[in-house]
């Protein structure tokens, strides 16, 4: 199987020699006859250009000329620091910073005793920096191996292989304390135990990692405490080694497709991809694409997402055809919207449950076994198990077992089997309600009718002060009709006459 290259843009700029190279704004140490740079040094500085017409900006090269480290776009308009292999655009490492630099915005990689990546304001401050490390001098080994050094000191101050991204290279080893391989979209992650390596899913951040899948180094010990742990190193022979830590002695070997061709010369990488597979990769020095040499989950049933969240996996034919399991007839992806947050949080204002549930035959999960679960228990055991806990996501019973599997993490993708024995029971949150029928909270409502009883108050105190203005217009009405009916006639008549011909007349 061969895959495409790299961003084509890239691929553009690598056949050009880079000339889209971010700018320097002060002198470095080695530069090469054909003028790339193969050393930092304290002072260095570069800019990130935002209308830089490349999608990547190197500002480091390897002596070999196979890697360049510098600003790389990712997606449509994201800035981070990679590493990458030129012949295929690869990024082989990526600092991956918590938050997001944008393309479009200045940027600023600096070196002075560490590398720091910042944005152009004090706003976006320091997006990524190289933590516990004062160094001298920056390098980018034949490896890919991004390391800051010191003068007298042969170990590094700081390496990208103590620190991977998403890929794992030629003698770069994995071990118990390293940070694990997380996906390019954060959704997955490689991590190694004492005695196993395991891929999972991640969630809420990382607060919940569901295992889906594992392997056991075959000649490890568990029940020996005294036994050191094992880590993980990718061999150019075509296989991913399993050893003891500090005597090196082989526990196990992933075999490769390519382990018994006796290939040699390839460069190779191991990637834990988007959709949650661990594959391995090598490249040729006449090659134009990557080959696939091996993968950790062959059927795609099997995969955690294959069907996006909600969805039924049915197996056949090599590959996967999916449902969805709030609607038979409906085909995914996307069957529902990924989860972000669990359903703990949620609150009714009428008190009732913030998500509906659906009952379905024949359904199970692959990886079962990662799963916790409860034996000796009934399909309504198992149903009722999940419905008052807020944290469980969903439950799947087996009755040829007894056993029931619990979901506490969001669903995602189901397995479908011909067997009415085993049931799923799931929750699905309710989209939240308009606001023209959105409940109110109970202060909002104690808010709500004490102004009601204010208006009412004012409404009856301005009808009893408009009565009384109206008695009184009425009764001043009526005096005034009678005075004028009195001094047009009768004994009165002469004295209004004199008030108002005698203007001399004061009483």
């Amino acid at each position: 199987m061969r895959l495409d290259k790299g961003d084509p843009a890239i691929a553009g700029v690598v056949a050009a020699l880079c000339v889209a190279s971010a700018v320097m704004v002060a002198v470095v140490d080695g530069a090469k006859g054909d003028g790339r740079v193969t050393q930092l040094s304290n002072g260095f500085t570069a800019r990130h250009s935002p209308d830089a017409p490349a999608p990547f900006e190197p500002v480091l090269y390897a002596a070999n000329g196979a890697f360049a480290f510098g600003f790389l776009r990712v997606g449509a308009a994201s800035l981070d620091l990679a590493v990458v292999h030129l012949a295929s655009s690869f990024p082989v490492w990526r600092a991956t910073p918590a938050r997001v630099g944008d393309w479009s915005r200045p940027a600023t990689l600096t070196f002075d005793t560490g590398l720091v990546l910042a944005g152009a304001d004090d706003a976006a401050g320091v997006l990524w920096q190289t933590l516990n490390a004062i160094g001298d001098t920056v390098v980018l080994l034949n490896s890919s191996n991004l390391v800051v050094r010191r003068f007298a000191e042969t170990r590094p101050a700081w390496q990208s292989f103590d620190n991977p991204s998403d890929t794992l290279v030629l003698d770069q080893n994995l071990t118990v304390s390293s940070p694990p391989l997380i996906s390019g979209n954060r959704r997955f992650a490689l991590r190694l135990a004492k005695t196993y390596m395991s891929l999972h899913m991640e969630f809420y951040g990382g607060r919940a990692t569901p295992m889906y899948w594992q392997h056991t180094a075959l000649e490890a010990q568990p029940e020996n405490a005294t036994q050191p742990p094992v880590y993980g190193c990718l061999d150019g022979r075509g296989f991913f080694g399993l050893y003891l830590q500090g005597s090196g002695e082989k526990v196990d070997v992933l075999s490769f497709d390519t382990f018994v061709q006796n290939l040699t010369g390839a460069f190779r990488r191991m990637t834990l991809e988007d959709d949650g597979n661990l594959r391995a990769y090598y490249w040729t020095d006449d090659a134009k694409a990557w080959t696939a040499d091996y993968k950790a989950i062959t059927a795609p049933c099997e995969l955690p997402t294959s069907c996006g969240a909600y969805g039924l996996c049915v197996p056949g034919g090599g590959e996967a055809k999916c449902q969805c399991l709030t609607n038979s007839t409906a085909t995914s992806p996307p069957c529902s919207a990924e989860e972000t947050t669990d359903l703990c949080g949620d609150g009714d204002s009428d008190g009732g449950q913030v998500f509906d549930e659906v009952r379905l035959k024949r359904v199970s999960v692959a990886y079962k076994e990662r799963l916790p679960f409860e034996a000796n228990a009934t399909a309504e055991q198992c149903e009722q198990a999940c419905a008052g806990n807020c944290s469980c996501w969903g439950a799947v019973h087996s009755g040829a077992s007894g056993y029931c599997y619990l979901l506490d993490f969001p669903v995602e993708t189901m397995v479908y089997e011909a067997d009415d024995r085993k049931v799923g029971y799931f929750k699905v949150r309710r989209p939240p309600r308009s606001s023209t029928r959105r409940g109110m909270s109970p202060g909002a409502k104690a808010v709500t009718a004490a102004l009601s009883l204010i208006l009412a108050s004012l409404a009856v105190a301005g009808a009893y002060v408009g009565h009384r203005l109206w008695q009184r217009r009425r009764r001043r009405r009526r005096a005034g009709g009678m005075e004028q009916e009195l001094t047009s006639s009768g004994p009165y008549k002469d004295l209004k006459s004199m008030g108002s011909s005698n203007s001399s007349f004061k009483s």
